[in-house]
């Protein structure tokens, strides 16, 4: 019997202390009571003068802490997503860690090939059903930055392109509201109605204040329908230190917090209870390229940072890793894709996209999400924490085995060497010579294996009749019969 015994379950992490925190929160109340954001949504300054706060100046919204305190109450502290066909994939509540490929970016790394090129909606579905076959990675993220397919659908057809080939949930970034009102037509085809998407939504929303400080008009009108329409929806902004925000960790965090919180007041004004996944994506600009770099250490800190900030509201986090500045798949996209997942795992973000994404997020790869999702694997194995008991701490066997004695043979080892991490892409062979199969050979073999031969769940027939109607209609408003062909 043990008195006053602690056993962790899994490792213990901080970057922040409770009173760091509680300076950061306090700082960004400042921020908005005395600096204020700009709103460009008529609806939004409406809400937020009707509620109490100074809207005298649109681009000096000034919002008092009570109407933050009483959003943060208002706000759900766990929510649950749901798969295509309706069954839970996943429940947010700062518990469990969530990650999630990227899809339909500008390039595309061949993995026949090796070689990068524009990103095809033919890509956009192999990319899904790699997705979906690969059990770490349990949602897809659709960005539509592809440029082979006219701007004014892109969106629309790279989240048709994710319906038809994963059954795992999906999270958008559409250009403005009228296409997320499409967008929500498809998907409640999808559900069985309108009602059924809002009681078990696979569809997650994303929204972005324009840092620093701005909450554009369509961030916001897209914010609102979700509420609307109860579709969870993740608030982020991208900072980008030195030069749409300070250059030091905490002025980026409390100013991405504000934008977040500027936001998050208006939802739940709108509708209290409304489902909202806190975010914020702070990164460097490299000096010296100019790029917003999604591989610098700094990034991975950071959003580890966020996370602490979220979880200090008891909100679910949107998080960022897996992703890389290398633009092709070699020790640089491993380093940095394994710190920023170890990073996130720690700190607990619920919901983690960036598997897959390359050349500072304008590339997806199936390749590196197939490798990310072995890095997940790898780092589940220090998630698991030590647990200690007479089972896993054996000391009669270690006293009747003694010195120089010997494990293999033992039943102990029998009942929990299968437990030992084993790897899929990684080379583990003794004898290296010119047959042996290396790290990249494996992984091109298991990612070309996928996409040859994985079937995601299919819809019912009458319903994929009904999409593609949908997806001609598309078309025709471009002046396209079909879509451009890969060569």
């Amino acid at each position: 019997m043990r008195a006053n015994y602690i056993q962790y379950g899994s490792p213990q992490f901080r970057l922040l202390s409770d009173k760091q925190i509680e300076e950061l929160h306090f700082a960004t109340l400042q921020i908005l009571e005395r600096t204020g954001v700009t709103f460009e949504s008529r609806e939004a300054i409406d809400l937020l003068g009707e509620a109490g706060a100074d809207v005298s100046n649109p681009n000096r919204v000034k919002i008092p802490s009570c109407m933050v305190e009483q959003a943060l109450r208002t706000t759900p502290k766990t929510i649950t997503i749901y798969t295509r066909d309706g069954e839970p994939a996943m429940v947010l509540n700062g518990m469990t860690s969530h990650f999630g490929g990227h899809n339909a970016l500008a390039e595309y790394l061949d993995p026949y090939t090796g070689q990068k090129r524009q990103c095809y909606v033919e890509d956009i579905g192999d990319m899904a059903r790699v997705i979906d076959a690969l059990p770490n990675i349990e949602w897809s993220y659709i960005v539509s930055s592809y440029a082979t397919v006219p701007p004014a659908i892109a969106d629309k057809v790279a989240i048709l392109q994710a319906i038809l080939n994963t059954s795992k949930p999906i999270a958008y970034c559409l250009v403005d509201v009228s296409r997320l009102k499409e967008v929500l037509k498809v998907c409640s085809m999808v559900a069985g109605g309108e009602k059924e998407l809002e009681a078990k939504p696979f569809l997650i929303g994303s929204s972005e204040p324009v840092t620093p400080l701005v909450q554009g008009k369509d961030a916001m009108e897209k914010s609102l329908l979700c509420a609307e329409k109860g579709i969870p929806n993740f608030v982020y902004s991208g900072l980008l230190a030195g030069a749409t925000a300070p250059a030091t960790f905490p002025a980026l965090l409390a100013v991405g917090n504000a934008e977040f919180l500027s936001q998050l007041v208006v939802i739940q004004l709108k509708k209290p209870g409304a489902p909202v996944i806190y975010g914020s994506i702070p990164l460097i600009m490299d000096m010296k390229t100019t790029i917003a770099s999604y591989g610098a250490p700094e990034a991975g800190f950071l959003v580890a940072a966020a996370a602490e900030l979220g979880h200090y509201y008891k909100l679910p986090v949107f998080g960022k890793a897996g992703n890389t500045d290398a633009d092709i798949v070699d020790a640089q996209a491993a380093a940095e894709a394994t710190y920023q997942i170890l990073l996130s795992a720690l700190s607990g973000a619920d919901f983690i996209h960036g598997l897959g994404e390359m050349n500072e997020g304008r590339m997806a790869s199936p390749e590196f999400a197939v490798l990310g999702s072995e890095i997940i694997d790898m780092v589940k194995v220090s998630m698991q924490g030590v647990k200690i008991d007479d089972e896993t701490l054996p000391l009669d066997l270690i006293e009747r085995v003694g010195p120089r004695g010997a494990y293999l043979s033992e039943k102990h080892t029998l009942k929990h060497f299968r437990k030992f991490w084993v790897p899929t892409v990684f080379d583990r062979s003794v004898v290296k010579n010119e047959s042996t199969k290396r790290c990249e050979d494996l992984l091109k073999e298991k990612t070309i294996e996928i996409l040859q031969t994985h079937q995601p769940k299919p819809l019912p027939e009458d319903l994929v009749k009904e999409l593609k109607r949908v997806e001609e209609n598309w078309l025709k408003q471009v002046g396209l019969k079909e879509y451009p062909k890969r060569e």
